[in-house]
């Protein structure tokens, strides 16, 4: 798609379509055994899901971040509201679905900062309708897959905009129907390696981005965590080496990487461009705990960037 010009001034803005939850974070000391009792370090409650946790990472990096999701009208749906907005996010287009319970995930995160997610998000929620979202004002869009009229709905909309739509896709989210208008709408499809290796049919992240790429007019990346990032670009295949870092936490790293490199897209850089500034602000989350109390600021970002080779490789192509 390469870098576009953006018509008018002010901070990027970014509509991310998709979860929101509140998150049970269990830090355990060592690594975790499936049927094994774990003693937990501490226990953390959390505001999270992918799209809300992107929304968050666009707004500290100085974007204006909008969020449509749905939650229920429960205590744990006032209490994601209101971790939204003191996170400074426009949260009009979050309904409150009424007898429902809002989502939840358990994260255990262990002692080498690997995090293992379970969540529970009632059907009722997954099956609501999208509000119009055609008085949106928006310089790109970011979906997660998790709701499909949803997803449906913003990345129409991204197409008669002409602007980014940008699609986060991992394991969870692999739906026939929903993948289908990803490869259909979206402009930028970024995998997850599981979700790659699942779709494309091959381990090869490689060979799985040119499989994809017969597909879908898309642009088609994958991260792999502490390998980096590929990416298809014309008939060549792409890489960035990650940030070297100390990994205290990777929980919420990919969710901060994909509303970086939304945001980054927004702003008007092309794609490699995007993934170097999505995979610093990344890497500075892996080295904090928490997932969104770990998420870095601008200030931050830029600074990792422009004292790193792995950026000024990226300037100089």
């Amino acid at each position: 798609m390469g870098s576009r010009r953006r018509a008018v001034a002010g901070p990027a803005s970014v509509l991310c379509v998709g979860q929101a939850t509140l998150d049970h974070v269990l830090t355990v000391a060592d690594d975790l055994v499936v049927g094994r009792k774990h003693a937990a370090q501490r226990h953390d409650v959390v505001g999270g899901g992918l799209a809300a946790n992107a929304a968050v990472t666009v707004s500290r990096l100085g974007g204006a971040a909008a969020l449509a999701s749905v939650i229920g009208d429960d205590e744990t749906g006032n209490s994601v509201l209101a971790g939204l907005h003191g996170e400074h996010i426009d949260t009009g287009l979050v309904q409150q679905a009424r007898d429902v319970h809002t989502s939840f995930s358990a994260v255990i995160v262990s002692a080498d900062g690997a995090r293992t997610i379970v969540n529970h998000s009632p059907a009722e929620l997954l099956v609501h309708p999208c509000p119009d979202l055609d008085d949106v004002a928006c310089d790109a869009v970011l979906v997660d897959g998790r709701w499909p009229a949803g997803t449906s709905s913003a990345l129409s909309l991204a197409r008669r905009r002409d602007v980014p739509g940008v699609v986060d896709v991992d394991r969870s989210a692999v739906d026939a129907a929903v993948i289908a208008t990803c490869f259909d709408l979206a402009s930028h499809l970024v995998f997850s390696e599981d979700a790659l290796r699942d779709l494309a049919g091959t381990p090869s992240p490689t060979d799985g981005l040119r499989r994809i790429a017969r597909d879908t007019a898309a642009h088609v990346s994958v991260t792999l965590g502490a390998r980096g990032v590929l990416w298809f670009d014309g008939d060549d295949v792409r890489s960035l080496g990650a940030f070297p870092v100390d990994a205290v936490d990777t929980t919420g790293a990919g969710d901060v990487f994909h509303g970086a490199v939304t945001l980054a897209l927004a702003e008007g850089a092309d794609e490699a461009r995007a993934f170097a500034f999505a995979s610093a602000a990344a890497a500075l989350k892996c080295t904090r705990p928490g997932a969104r109390a770990g998420i870095p600021n601008r200030i931050e970002v830029d600074s990792l960037i422009d004292r790193s080779p792995i950026a000024r490789e990226v300037a100089a192509t």
